[in-house]
């Protein structure tokens, strides 16, 4: 198998750098490589950006169907963009002195509270809603016994979380839902978790090995 200079260096930077959490030597170097990673990571994230404006702008310019979406996105990414930034001139235009300096200022502030946050949180609602169509389509197939768990224990965790009235007793309905939301649910999100970490593991081995090279195209 011929292997390019730009397959060698992956490789030679990604062994020394996995190497450099067994072997105290290679620490620094491995801190070093980590550090340049996150530059060219954020060096990529602004080339992406301005792609990003121009295929949207020549969307608009052009008309393509959904072009107001493309308006929308542009708006929104300017403006998370633009009043972080204002809050780094107060020590240049006095106008903005009072702003703050660094992540801190009044410009992140306001996008992490009145954008981002009402983004995520829009979010989540409709990932509720998705989950409830989901459920609703799921009756309507045939009724198998996983099938039957699931929603039994989809109902029983949703009226464990139900407030109860004042007088009403608990049946053991929220003992019954805590338990499911702390040990069976937390069980298979760990799963998950480790089987995200054995594909990492798997790519990382597969691209060190140079059988996947997406560094090479």
């Amino acid at each position: 198998m011929k292997l390019r200079a730009s397959t060698i260096i992956a490789i030679s930077i990604g062994l020394v750098t996995l190497l450099g959490y067994f072997m105290p030597d290679l620490r620094l170097i491995r801190v070093q490589f980590i550090a340049w990673a996150g530059m060219l990571a954020a060096v990529a994230v602004i080339i992406g950006m301005f792609n990003l404006l121009g295929v949207h702008g020549k969307k608009i310019g052009d008309g393509t169907p959904g072009w107001p979406y493309s308006i929308v996105l542009a708006l929104t990414l300017l403006t998370v963009l633009t009043l972080p930034a204002l809050g780094y001139l107060g020590p240049f235009v006095p106008f903005f002195k009072d702003w703050g300096f660094g992540p801190a200022n009044v410009g992140s502030t306001f996008v992490f509270q009145y954008v981002q946050t009402a983004i995520g949180t829009s979010l989540s609602g409709l990932i509720v809603v998705f989950l409830i169509i989901a459920g609703y389509r799921l009756t309507r197939r045939p009724m198998k016994p996983m099938l039957i768990a699931f929603l039994m224990a989809a109902t029983i965790s949703l009226l464990g979380l139900i407030p109860l009235p004042a007088g009403l007793p608990d049946v053991g309905l929220h003992t019954l839902g805590n338990w499911l939301a702390q040990v069976p649910a937390v069980a298979g999100a760990r799963g998950i978790l480790l089987g995200i970490a054995l594909g990492v593991v798997a790519t990382g081995l597969r691209v060190l090995l140079a059988a996947d090279r997406p560094y090479g195209e």
